[in-house]
């Protein structure tokens, strides 16, 4: 007789990790099911303890919370519904992302500082060289303003620090103005590259800086860009369509600059300020040729020296508003040509006279008005918009944002 231990007689113990001989294919430890073959049930994982946050932690965090999103609602209020700054510093440097592209300097201090820079970082080495070694008069307007910015700051007094501080000239305003306006298109939507090469060109230089101008305010308005191709020669274009985010109200836009001579490189002598033309109504006819896809907003450039402004833009009645005399002809005269009907949705008509003042004189008035067809559009708040960024040209931060 074969001989067993007593071991071996009995019931063989599962190991975790063994099948579980109720047929289930899972293993010992993990299977629920209880019969006469399992020996223990796994036992329940034990509930994670809730996490405790002391008071004053909580306070701070929601103190924190609550400060950035006044901070937040101030710069929207101040500068339009774009992209907050990306800039930081590291190892003596200042580094700032404008769109997919990084720039890094030693001496930006402060914004305008690295606005100073940017412009010339854009146009490129070989633009500024070149028109470095232009005589004065034949320079592109932006290097004119560039030079005649710099001439004035360093007329000023300098602060105990080494900086400079003073309200603007017109040409410190103009510099910045456009500077500014070419950083919020490339920072927010990206900067065409048609639109950059007009802007580099001295002949081409006027029409598409105020282009740049309603860019940089649709943006601020909470709009998105999208550029027509200017290379289909079929049909005449648009500058561009915007579409407003809140409300996706698509509007095509036109911009309109007034030429006159001897003024942003225009050709011939300047003529004096009472005999300057203030007819503007072939500017809106040529915007409405087009036949844009969407409702119409077309942005005017008057280009005019303040007192000669105010005949346009002071209205002879505030309530109820009624515009100028002159401005009242010209709505009417486009009214009568196309059968009684008001042919757009907006029309922005703006002046900044920057280029009228002399080197030591400082940032001349700026003059805005928004004739507005709320029938026009499916959302009349997107148009409104438009009128209220419109009214942030000029709004530049001085402060990098704080680091933390």
């Amino acid at each position: 007789m074969r001989k067993t231990s007593r071991q071996s007689e009995r019931k063989k113990k599962l190991g975790r990790n063994d099948l579980c001989p109720c047929g289930s294919g899972k293993k010992y430890k993990k299977c629920g099911y209880m019969n006469d073959n399992h020996e223990e049930a796994e036992k329940p994982e034990k509930p994670a303890r809730p996490m405790v946050i002391p008071e004053e932690v909580r306070l701070e965090a929601m103190r924190r919370f609550s400060e950035h999103q006044r901070q937040e609602q101030e710069r929207l209020a101040r500068f339009g519904e774009i992209r907050p700054q990306i800039a930081m510093e590291f190892q003596g440097h200042r580094f700032v992302a404008v769109g997919g592209r990084m720039h890094w300097g030693k001496n930006w201090k402060f914004f305008p500082d690295f606005l100073n820079d940017y412009v010339p970082m854009t146009f490129g080495k070989e633009w500024f060289e070149a028109e470095v070694a232009k005589p004065e008069n034949e320079r592109h307007p932006v290097m004119q303003w560039r030079v005649g910015a710099y001439n004035y700051m360093n007329a000023q007094q300098p602060q105990a620090d080494g900086t400079y501080i003073a309200a603007p000239n017109g040409f410190m305003a103009a510099y910045l103005y456009f500077a500014y306006d070419m950083y919020t298109v490339a920072h927010n939507g990206g900067l065409d590259d048609h639109l950059l090469q007009r802007l580099k060109n001295r002949d081409m230089f006027q029409g598409a800086r105020h282009e740049l101008f309603a860019e940089a305010t649709c943006l601020r308005a909470g709009f998105t860009i999208e550029h027509e191709n200017q290379k289909d020669g079929a049909t005449r274009h648009a500058e561009f369509t915007a579409r407003h985010t809140a409300t996706g109200q698509q509007l095509s836009v036109e911009a309109k600059s007034k030429h006159r001579a001897g003024v942003i490189a225009m050709p011939g002598p300047p003529q004096p300020h009472e005999k300057l033309s203030l007819r503007f109504g072939h500017l809106v006819n040529d915007a409405l040729a087009k036949n844009p896809p969407h409702p119409l907003v077309v942005f005017i450039d008057t280009n005019l020296p303040t007192r000669a402004a105010d005949r346009v833009y002071v209205p002879e009645s505030i309530n109820p508003f009624r515009p100028s005399r002159l401005m009242n002809a010209l709505l009417d005269r486009v009214r009568r040509e196309h059968n009684g009907v008001d042919p757009y949705a907006q029309l922005i008509f703006t002046n900044h006279p920057y280029h009228y003042g002399a080197p030591d004189e400082l940032d001349l008035r700026k003059q805005l008005l928004s004739i507005l067809k709320p029938e026009a559009v499916n959302h009349p708040e997107a148009i409104m918009r438009l009128h209220e960024a419109a009214n942030l040209y000029g709004n530049i931060p001085n402060e990098f944002p704080a680091q933390h």
